[in-house]
């Protein structure tokens, strides 16, 4: 029986959400405050990974992809194919749609550019580029498509610049190294110092690095190891200092990596503000097959982005499958001309001038963009004091209004209220030195319950905590004299980053229990709880529900995880979706090891694929909530032999009657077997020491996105490892460049014995067994536990032979 609609209300706004049964409609208000005129919101518009672009270079695609936004329209720009001159660009209003713009610049330094980055500032375009990885360049255009005119001599850097402009006009200028990414503060656009190196590095070759500033966070990203690996991969750090000083490495990273055979090698990536300018989207490429010269083709992809607090994390990736396409503006108007009468209307301002209105209006909490250049060049002298331009929000009529004003002669940006008619300047900022207002200019505006803020080209320069979001028009004033150019305009009902909770969480994936709703009049569900990753929590309650809006890729059956605080012990749990359901009661015995948070299994839901609500209800006590993880469950049958995947087998391993070994000492090999889905099972298997040892041998536990290739971290996987060596067994926790000893025990084995080993792995508990013993030789309950993934074999040395490798259901022999 299908469940009845429910009300929903997002957390942390004012938005009302109706939940249609599972599978069908999602609704959502267009208005920030009343229930009515609901429109579907989710699937109306969508894409797929990857993506094909007009004219890609032929037999290469596109690799190291960087996206700017500028003036409301978004340019991409990619690699040249090797032995090939000039760069390649494309166009698009939505992220989505891409127009082939041409070859922004044909100079013959730039063969086989590698990952050419574009930033604006103060009218012109800046590139940054490294021909054929040899140093880099920085190329000049008037326009985002060029032409692209060289003006330095080779800077050297190695590759992969990138450009950061600090609030304070600042710039950094950001590259790939061994071990690390460099920082180089830049005295101008076309200089840096020799830089310092960051504590960002995948334990290897470290490239792609971008820095992008959030809430007065310094969030960046970087890849690794080798853009040929399976295992390249995108991870992020994040810093509160500056934008070259010390950085924390997140704890869910990697936040973009899949080995799979048909999406693999994902990475250099670039994050862009989306067309509501409240979201981000992360692009990236994959690899697949290879080119008639050898290299891998490269193909584009775009994933959302979400945030909570100091945490960052990917919805996806995702693959083969429709997924939601950003949303757009409310209101647009790309402008260039004069405000024409369908969209806009003349207001009259108490002392003259021009006052240009839409005729549409923001709701009480939005994000507003303002595209202008304020004083053309030629048109006449500089201005004289007191001929404003302002941009207008929170439009009630000519008497009361909201402004963010520039004065030209003084070079400041000044925050304005109109009250009935009176005129407040109530704050002001100067404009970054050197601001050219003959120049294209952006001011935005984000306001919400929390205040309102003010940039200018991407830059805070002014916050006003008392200006909470007021609903009205938006719109233009200024003095006649000044005669500006009014380019795009838009607003959206989003600020603050309030879109991550509307967004569509692909499911298998991790939601942030803060981004999700809860039901309409229940006690507000964020937590006080700390946490160690800087994110915020949500409180469930007795009663009360959250709920996510998903979409489930494929049907099948869902192992649903939560992550709570020790202090949510007694407290009862139930998830639901569609008819499936299941629940759980947090004992003390639920939760794992010493820390606070606790990674604690829930139930297992079969799913149906589509979208539909993925609903939280506490039924006993409270619960504070990080994070749901859902991963795609199988529960093994009965006691079988493992069968290991020769495509996932990895060195030289001679197999003889169920027994493994290494053919000789020349390098570490892998090889890997079972299913990926895999949760909870007995692992059991028998190691011999033929003769003694080079290195050791391990049994790889609940392993994911492995991969093998000579230019990377050797720790290639995610996952588990019970190592054997020097009469030591140890228990680590791995994921590629993170290696963790969790803990320890003795087990002697002599030349010639076999050790029969016996492994149970139950939620987050691990469990070790040696020689038919009772007795466990080593027990670790992991707090942040990987509760899914399938099994390995590793070893460096001809001295080790594994034999009789079973699985089996938790319980079974």
């Amino acid at each position: 029986m299908k469940s009845p609609a429910k009300k929903w209300t997002l957390i942390g706004t004012g938005a009302v959400v109706i939940a249609a049964a599972a599978g069908g409609t999602l609704w959502m208000s267009t208005d920030n405050n009343e229930a009515s005129d609901k429109v579907a919101v989710t699937m109306e518009r969508t894409y797929e990974n990857p993506m094909t672009l007009p004219e890609e270079w032929e037999d290469y695609g596109i690799g190291d992809p960087y996206v700017l936004r500028h003036n409301g329209k978004y340019y991409l720009y990619c690699s040249t194919k090797d032995w090939r001159i000039g760069v390649k660009a494309w166009s698009s209003d939505d992220l989505v749609n891409w127009t082939y713009a041409g070859l922004v610049t044909e100079e013959p330094l730039t063969e086989g550019a590698y990952a050419p980055e574009v930033v604006y500032w103060n009218g012109s375009f800046y590139m940054y580029t490294s021909p054929g990885g040899k140093g880099h360049y920085v190329l000049r255009s008037d326009s985002p498509t060029g032409p692209f005119a060289i003006e330095t001599e080779n800077l050297g850097q190695t590759i992969d610049g990138s450009v950061f402009i600090d609030d304070d006009a600042s710039w950094t200028f950001t590259r790939a190294e061994s071990g690390g990414i460099v920082a180089s503060r830049m005295n101008d656009p076309y200089t840096m110092d020799a830089g310092t190196k960051l504590n960002s590095s995948l334990g290897h070759w470290t490239e792609g690095s971008m820095i992008i500033k959030r809430g007065g966070t310094y969030f960046l990203t970087y890849t690794g190891n080798h853009v040929f690996s399976k295992g390249y991969r995108v991870n992020y750090a994040v810093g509160h200092e500056a934008p070259d000083g010390m950085y924390t490495i997140a704890a869910n990273n990697p936040i973009l990596i899949s080995t799979a055979k048909d999406f693999s090698g994902l990475g250099h990536s670039a994050t862009v503000l989306g067309p509501d300018m409240d979201s981000y989207y992360i692009v990236y490429h994959n690899l697949i097959g290879h080119s008639a010269e050898g290299p891998p083709v490269r193909m584009l992809n775009m994933d959302r982005l979400t945030f909570n607090g100091d945490k960052m994390a990917v919805l996806g990736p995702t693959h083969g499958a429709p997924t939601e396409a950003p949303a757009l503006p409310t209101f647009r108007d790309p402008l260039g001309g004069d405000p024409a009468a369908d969209k806009w209307e003349q207001a009259s301002g108490a002392d003259g001038g021009s006052m240009w209105v839409t005729k549409e209006q923001t709701g009480s909490r939005f994000t507003a963009e303002f595209n202008a250049i304020i004083q053309p060049k030629g048109h006449r002298a500089p201005s004289a004091a007191g001929e404003r331009f302002e941009t207008l929000f929170s439009f009630k009529d000519e008497r009361n209004y909201r402004s963010i004003g520039i004065d030209p002669s003084a070079g400041t940006l000044s925050l304005r209220e109109m009250r009935e008619g009176q005129a407040a300047a109530l704050q002001e900022a100067k404009l970054p030195d050197g601001t050219d207002l003959a120049a294209l200019h952006a001011v935005r505006v984000e306001s919400d319950a929390a205040g309102t803020r003010v940039y200018w080209d991407g830059l805070l320069l002014a916050e006003r905590k008392e200006w909470q979001a007021a609903a009205g028009r938006i719109g233009y004033r200024y003095a006649e004299a000044l005669q500006p150019e009014l380019h795009y305009t838009a607003f959206s009902g989003e600020a603050g980053g309030s879109s991550d909770a509307k967004a569509i969480k692909p499911v298998p994936g991790t939601m942030e229990a803060a981004h999700g709703v809860t039901g309409e009049g229940a006690t507000a569900p964020v937590s006080a709880a700390e946490t160690p990753d800087g994110s915020r929590a949500a409180k469930l309650v007795q009663g009360g529900e959250i709920a996510f809006p998903v979409d489930v890729k494929q049907d099948g059956t869902y192992a649903i995880a939560a992550m709570v605080t020790k202090a949510s012990a007694g407290a009862k749990l139930k998830v639901h979706a569609g008819d499936a359901s299941g629940s759980v009661t947090l004992e003390e015995a639920s939760f794992a090891g010493e820390e606070d948070w606790a990674k604690v299994p829930i139930a297992r839901l079969t799913l149906k694929k589509g979208t539909q609500w993925l609903t939280l209800t506490g039924i006993k006590g409270e619960a504070d909530i990080r994070y749901l993880e859902a991963a795609l469950s199988a529960e093994i049958g009965e006691a079988a032999p493992v069968e290991f995947d020769p495509e996932a087998t990895f060195g030289e391993w001679q197999a003889k009657d169920g027994s493994y070994a290494l053919a000789s000492d020349d390098r570490d090999s892998k090889m890997y077997g079972g299913d990926v889905r895999w949760g909870d099972y007995e692992a059991s298997f028998g190691l011999t020491k033929t003769a003694e040892p080079l290195g050791e041998a391990a049994m790889l536990l609940r392993t994911t996105s492995e991969s093998d290739f000579p230019d990377q971290v050797a720790d290639a996987f995610i996952g588990y490892e019970l190592a054997f060596r020097n009469g030591r067994v140890i228990l680590r926790k791995i994921s590629y460049e993170l290696n963790e000893e969790l803990d320890s025990a003795l087990l002697e084995i002599g030349e010639g014995e076999t050790a029969r080993v016996r492994v149970k792995l139950d939620g987050p508990r691990l469990t070790v067994y040696a020689d038919g013993s009772d007795e466990p030789l080593l027990v670790y309950a992991d707090s942040s536990a990987f509760l899914h993934g399938r099994i390995g074999l590793r070893a460096s040395s001809a001295g080790w032979s594994f034999s009789e490798v079973t699985v089996s259901p938790i319980g079974k022999e």
